[in-house]
């Protein structure tokens, strides 16, 4: 099983529609492209990926729910990623 290939797969027949989002962390404001997004899931480890697969193939695949949960790793790469 190529995780990765079936992530891309999944996201590359249901997510039809790009969007930013617009995010606050520590009183900073972040702006972020799904497409960034969408990319950093692609680059996940095997395990990471395990389970996005695992939450995205049990939701509807519609593009408010695929915006909203890209919008919520949106927010765990913010404040993993971003210095407090």
């Amino acid at each position: 099983m190529n995780l990765k290939k079936d992530c891309f797969n999944f996201l590359t027949e249901h997510l039809t529609t790009t969007r930013t989002y617009t995010l606050e962390h520590n009183n900073i404001f972040h702006v972020m492209d799904s497409q960034f997004i969408v990319a950093e899931v692609l680059d996940a480890s095997d395990e990471e990926l395990y389970t996005i697969l695992d939450i995205l193939r049990k939701m509807e695949p519609s593009q408010d729910n695929l915006h909203q949960f890209l919008s919520h790793m949106a927010a765990l790469y913010i404040s993993v990623n971003v210095n407090s």
